[in-house]
């Protein structure tokens, strides 16, 4: 025997040592065919995400609604933003209940900004984004706010079915807030 351990029988090298070798090749292979796929620009693709950012300048200036993409650069074929004052706050009602909407419309846009003075307010937003070969993806949120001046917070409810939970409250100083909004998965909806 030579003494060389990394050689078996007849002078080859083990078998047992290649096999890290052949793992990291298939990590690599299963990566480079993964990561096109990672980055599509498809529904619920990091690159057509799209959220609400709410803002307050000042205590008694309005609040700013900003809806956008996580990204910087997705230009979304239509934005609706529609506001409305809820007849009571904590609202629990449906949609259908809310009227008297005041909607602003954006096409082949970024982003669109919208403000509001009105306490509490309902916030009801759809967003399309279609990429070069065709496929659509819609995005929608339906969201409640009121500015407690006692607290100094802004109270937040989702109020989609199904939404995510209570009531959360966030103090004026720690705005923005950022809010992601769902993928529509049914036809409908706000």
């Amino acid at each position: 025997m030579s003494g060389n351990s990394e050689a078996g029988p007849g002078g080859r090298p083990s078998r047992q040592l290649q096999w890290p070798f052949v793992g990291v090749v298939v990590l690599l292979v299963v990566l480079i065919l993964l990561t096109p796929n990672l980055l599509a620009t498809s529904a619920g693709g990091l690159q057509t995400r799209a959220q609400l950012v709410v803002d307050r300048a000042t205590a008694g200036g309005p609040t700013s609604f900003y809806v956008e993409s996580i990204g910087t650069t997705t230009r979304y074929e239509s934005i609706a933003i529609g506001l409305t004052s809820p007849p009571f706050w904590p609202y629990s009602g449906s949609i259908g209940s809310l009227t008297r909407w005041n909607w602003t419309n954006g096409t082949e846009t970024l982003a669109l900004i919208v403000r509001s003075a009105t306490n509490p307010v309902v916030v009801n937003i759809s967003v399309k984004y279609t990429d070069p070969s065709g496929f659509t993806a819609d995005y929608i949120g339906l969201f409640g706010f009121y500015l407690n001046a006692t607290t100094h917070d802004l109270e937040t409810m989702d109020l989609l079915p199904g939404g995510a939970g209570p009531m959360t409250a966030t103090p004026l100083p720690d705005l923005p807030i950022f809010l992601l909004l769902a993928l529509r998965t049914t036809p409908g909806g706000p």
